[in-house]
């Protein structure tokens, strides 16, 4: 039940490392097998890194390691290698946001499959990390508070591991990890010590966009595993991941193979590109603490706590508990978006009593204090009954237009042979709208409003009682 591999420690098998959760569970492969290589950049060596030797202490003390400044190290998932576009593109956007340390582990030859295989990988690629990353500390005089491990899928898992080594085995405390879309099978519902947890850092966070069951495809991690767990669109179901093959082609040049892998990895794939994109965008990726999506959605917890509204990505700050949080984003490019709250009652004057209820959809548009709009915004997804009197609250996202300063609102009625509540033989369809408060959460922060007194981000259209907004179709 142990296996041992000097100088990186002995591997359990039994339990807590199997179980329900993880009814196969194996060694370990051979130091050699795996052989991870660490790929050391700056902003003066972009185009070639200096390859840092876990076995030869020489490479460390030679590299050019700035050590007053950040250290990331990057780690990819199963059938992935240090190589991908997106582990590219996080250290370039690393590099250009400030002068630091990137360290890109490719740990390729453990990575492929059977996935059984590279679950169990993951630990000795962690315990060999752990050991190079506490000799940078000791060689380099790098400060491990300043290490920060982003993970992606069993990457995030892998920093997990880094960091309970440091801990436990070189008694130094890893600064922070990002885990994206940490890895669900073999992982869900099992100890903290086998799956990332917020012990393994002095600051963890994660970002779960792939939390549907495995069953049905989904390859990330449902429950809170960090200290601030985020789940863009309730983590689950992206915007933009329901296109098409043909679509996940085209955004891979033409490639089928990626365009394929895209296809089906679409959802786990958001999380590195929310968070590449949150490097070193002026877009805030702002989050609300709410109970659940549903709430969030529906407004329930639209204001934040304590003025506690995290930033996804790298600028997230610690607050003081744990947290999980929820924000919108787009279907594409830039992904991120404002919140805007809107709430529309229906009139309930004699006119729109006598007139009924109606069922259609909502459109709307914000504007901003530059004249700024943005897209239209369908209130429902689908068709609804608006009775008189009644009250309907709902989260957008749209783009950042700044403080809102008017709004344009229009109806559309839907008509059905089989819903006797949208039959008009005698009259014409009409809404009679008594207000309409619009509220926009990044504007409340301080992100995007250019008038440091003016932090009113709340807009309400309160039409005179004695001549309510009709809108018809």
């Amino acid at each position: 039940m142990w296996r041992c591999f000097e100088p990186y420690g002995c591997f359990y098998i039994g339990p807590p490392w199997s179980g329900e959760s993880r009814p196969v569970s194996t060694f370990p492969a051979r130091p050699d097998s795996i052989n991870p290589r660490y790929l050391f950049y700056t902003r003066e060596n972009v185009g070639g890194p200096y390859e840092l030797k876990i076995d030869k202490f020489g490479t460390l003390r030679e590299a050019a390691i700035r050590k007053k400044n950040n250290l990331y190290l990057i780690v990819h998932g199963f059938l992935d290698n240090g190589d991908n576009t997106w582990v590219m593109r996080t250290m370039k956007e690393l590099l250009v946001r400030e002068d630091c340390n990137v360290v890109i582990v490719n740990w390729i030859g453990g990575a492929g499959p059977p996935y059984t295989q590279a679950v169990a990988n993951t630990r000795l690629v962690g315990a060999m990390t752990a050991r190079m990353a506490s000799q940078l500390a000791k060689i380099a005089g790098v400060d491990p508070s300043l290490m920060h491990c982003i993970g992606h899928s069993l990457g995030a898992h892998t920093c997990g591991y880094i960091g309970y080594f440091m801990k436990h085995t070189y008694e130094v405390n890893l600064g922070r990890i990002t885990g994206l879309d940490p890895a669900e099978p073999h992982f869900s519902n099992t100890s903290t010590m086998v799956r990332l947890d917020p012990t393994d850092a002095t600051f963890v966070t994660a970002v779960h966009t792939d939390c549907n069951p495995f069953i049905s495809g989904g390859l990330g991690i449902t429950q809170p595993v960090s200290h601030i767990d985020f789940y863009p669109n309730g983590g689950r179901n992206q915007p933009g991941c329901n296109e098409g093959v043909l679509n996940s082609i085209t955004l891979e040049s033409g490639s089928f193979f990626r365009g394929i892998k895209r296809f089906l990895g679409c959802n786990h794939i958001r999380s590195y590109e929310y968070f590449i994109e949150s490097i070193n965008s002026a877009c805030p990726f702002l989050t609300v603490p709410c109970s659940s999506w549903d709430k969030f959605q529906e407004g329930s917890c639209f204001d934040c706590v304590n003025q506690y509204c995290p930033r996804l990505g790298l600028d997230a700050q610690p607050g003081n508990y744990h947290a999980s949080v929820y924000l919108m984003t787009g279907s594409g490019k830039p992904f991120c978006k404002g919140h805007y709250k809107m709430t529309i009652n229906i009139s309930k004057t004699n006119e729109s009593l006598d007139h009924g209820g109606e069922v259609g959809t909502f459109a709307i548009r914000v504007i901003g204090e530059n004249g700024q709009k943005t897209e239209k915004m369908q209130l429902s997804s689908h068709s609804k009954y608006y009775e008189p009197g009644s009250t309907h609250t709902v989260v957008l996202a749209g783009n950042i237009v700044g403080k809102p300063e008017a709004v344009e609102i229009s109806w559309e009625y839907q008509a059905s042979v089989f819903n006797p509540l949208t039959w008009r033989l005698l009259h014409t369809s009409r809404v009679y709208i008594d207000s309409l408060t619009v509220e926009n959460l990044e504007s409340s922060h301080g992100y995007v409003s250019r008038d440091p007194v003016a932090t009113d981000r709340r807009i309400t259209n309160k039409i005179n009682p004695t001549s309510h907004s009709r809108l018809q179709n």
